[in-house]
């Protein structure tokens, strides 16, 4: 029997039909849970149990029941009492949650499933919440133990090709394949960065550099390494080697752009001139006695062993960007100072998201760095593209654009693009406001995403370094009613100096802010930045009744590991889902304290937390709190011998 045909009903019937076409509603399909649901009614009776939803997934090893209750209001996801989940009626029949688990509750315990899945849904075909838990028979006590697991966004983690994983994961809570990829690479990062210093005393740059020509040597020839002997004659060297197939790889067909121009030729001769030094450099082509080669044959190895297949795959993860990031993060020359700060890939692709970028979209970053953002861009407009060859080769070579100033992190954006079989992509060695706005508006280009350095305004002869100027020059570059995405310090939402304010009215009256999202101040580990994403809407003004969305995202799902940096907690998907549905239109309803709507001057913080006023009452246990506090700080310093603060 089918469901009432509300819209919650059909956002789960079509989200379980994408995944398995053998479900049932109302009832159960196999005999065994219908006689473990014969006494289940949710109503506290005798009457039999009959989940919204219900159907089985299989993995390598066992099969598992999926059983789903949904209500329209979000109010009615969960009823709990001191942090437990209450299985009696009403309960059981007005909450989604608390009906979905008093069904898996009766499989595990009256059933040969003694392990089961299930989900609460509330929300409609706009916005849809996903609560899983676990629910199995404990083995002693013969009743049901209840696990509450992260929130879905879908139901593509119980198909049968991806129940093992999550099992794995979810229920035993071991990381995921990426997370255990991403940690592997960081692994070789951080090896590289000692080796790179131990065995041929490079600092900073240089490390990135020498990765990158290694990279783009090891990809145009795969018997590279048997050809290095450790020959000190010249021009037979190791890094004579490296640098000829450089050469040869650059100018091959597949690299290089049908009717090579000037420009294509000036970027070869850039990148050759940074890998230059490999050829001549002592140590690197110098026979190492504990290694048993030379040092540049030792990294090519680790390269082409651990890292070089990765750029095969069409992943959005910048493992160039993060070894750059590994190798200057200590060199107090480099990095930071120069207001490079690489963004975290969950963070472009986040942006890449939020613009909603297409396969038809021409995108551009300005300060592009080791190229993060264009890398996320890409992989998600070829996910979108499908098995298109020709819509695929069309995106690598006319879609991508990017400007970089520092010539190092140039040639590590142009090697990262080139490894992902992007080498014909138009990246431009130069300061961005050297190159006027009209010139990428001929481009078409409509999307722009990108992070501009930071800290660099100090005062009035270099205020033009502002981080709201470069926000300035990059929407000129953009075509009327294009999207701009851009992350910034909280600081740049609030002008402070004159010149600031003057560029906050100027983005008013020539283009339109849609939204500030304030995010996780962890985001960039170790900086020290509380950073924020603002989007804009190019080349249309400010309308004075238009909302401006805030948005409070500092709990993104992501927390701090001391050994590893920003790692997600489980909860990042649903967050991100959340987050990208608000933007959309499709959150309707929502509290203050995640989002607001409101119009905008140019007077005021561009920040939710500007706009954002707390009415609620503070409870008792707030009060209580706040005394034991006060109570517990008093007292602490009093038997530090400052008891005088209080007198």
């Amino acid at each position: 029997m089918a469901n009432e045909a509300t819209a919650t009903d059909k956002t789960v019937r079509n989200l379980i039909s994408s995944v398995t076409l053998n479900y049932s509603e109302q009832e159960s399909f196999n005999p065994k849970i219908q006689l473990a649901l014969a006494h289940a009614s949710k109503q506290g009776k005798n009457g039999v149990g009959k989940p919204d939803f219900f159907f089985m997934t299989q993995g390598s090893n066992a099969s598992y029941p999926v059983v789903i209750e949904d209500k329209p209001a979000y109010d009615k996801a969960l009823y709990a009492e001191n942090d437990q989940i209450v299985l009696k009626y009403p309960y059981t029949k007005s909450y989604a949650d608390n009906g979905a688990v008093w069904y898996a509750k009766h499989i595990v315990e009256k059933s040969i499933y003694h392990e089961c899945f299930a989900v609460g849904a509330t929300g409609d075909a706009q916005y849809l919440q996903l609560q899983p838990y676990f629910v199995y028979l404990d083995k002693n006590t013969k009743t049901a133990s209840i696990k509450k697991l992260n929130p879905l966004i879908d139901f593509s983690d119980f198909s049968n090709k991806e129940i093992d994983e999550y099992y794995r994961t979810e229920v035993l809570g071991e990381k995921t394949v990426e997370q255990q990829h991403i940690e592997d690479l960081q692994s070789v990062s951080e090896k590289l960065h000692e080796d790179l210093r131990n065995y041929a005393s490079l600092e900073g740059e240089n490390k990135a550099t020498v990765v990158s020509a290694l990279l783009l040597a090891l990809s145009g020839d795969s018997n590279l390494i048997s050809t290095m002997t450790g020959s000190t004659g010249e021009y037979n060297r190791d890094g004579d080697k490296v640098f000829n197939a450089i050469n040869i790889e650059l100018r091959s067909d597949h690299v290089r752009p049908k009717n090579p121009n000037a420009e294509w030729n000036n970027k070869i001769s850039i990148l050759l001139n940074k890998f230059s030094f490999i050829k001549t450099n002592v140590m690197l082509n110098t026979l190492n006695s504990t290694l048993g080669m030379t040092p540049l044959k030792y990294f090519a190895t680790t390269l082409k062993e651990e890292v070089l297949a990765h750029f095969k795959q069409n992943t959005d993860f910048d493992v160039l960007g993060n070894f750059y990031g590994e190798f200057v993060k200590y060199g107090g020359s480099d990095g930071n100072s120069l207001g490079i700060v690489l963004t975290p890939q969950h963070i472009t692709s986040l942006m890449a998201e939020l613009l909603d970028i297409q396969p038809e979209d021409y995108v551009l970053d300005p300060a592009c760095g080791s190229a993060g953002f264009l890398i996320s861009a890409m992989h998600r407009m070829l996910k979108l593209a499908g098995e298109n060859p020709t819509l695929q080769t069309d995106i690598r070579q006319n879609h991508l654009y990017g400007i970089e100033l520092q010539e190092k992190l140039f040639t590590v954006s142009t090697t990262n693009m080139i490894l992902r079989g992007d080498g014909k992509s138009n990246l431009r060695l130069g300061d961005m406001f050297s190159f006027s706005g009209s010139e990428f508006q001929d481009k078409k280009i409509n999307k722009i995403l990108f992070n501009p350095p930071y800290s660099q305004a100090k005062n009035k002869e270099t205020q033009h370094l502002s981080e709201l100027n470069f926000i300035r020059h990059a929407l000129s570059m953009c075509v009327k009613n294009g999207k701009l995405a851009v992350i910034v310090p909280q600081s740049t939402m609030i002008g402070k100096t004159k010149y600031d304010k003057e560029i906050k009215h100027e983005l008013l009256t020539k283009h339109t802010l849609d939204a500030v999202v304030t995010l996780n101040p962890n985001t960039f580990h170790g900086v020290g930045v509380n950073p924020v994403i603002a989007i804009f809407t190019a080349g249309v003004p400010q309308a004075d009744n238009h909302l401006v969305t805030f948005v409070d995202f500092r709990d993104d799902g992501y927390k701090v590991n001391k050994h590893i940096g920003l790692v997600p907690d489980g909860s990042e998907k649903a967050k991100r889902n959340k987050l990208v549905q608000l933007l959309r239109g499709n959150l309707l309803s929502f509290s203050n304290d995640f989002a607001l709507k409101t119009t905008i001057t140019d007077e005021d913080e561009w920040l939710h937390s500007f706009y954002y006023f707390n009415d609620e009452l503070p409870t008792d246990a707030d009060f209580e709190k706040t005394i034991q506090d006060y109570l517990a700080f008093k007292f602490d310093m009093t038997v530090h011998g400052r008891g005088d603060l209080f007198d």
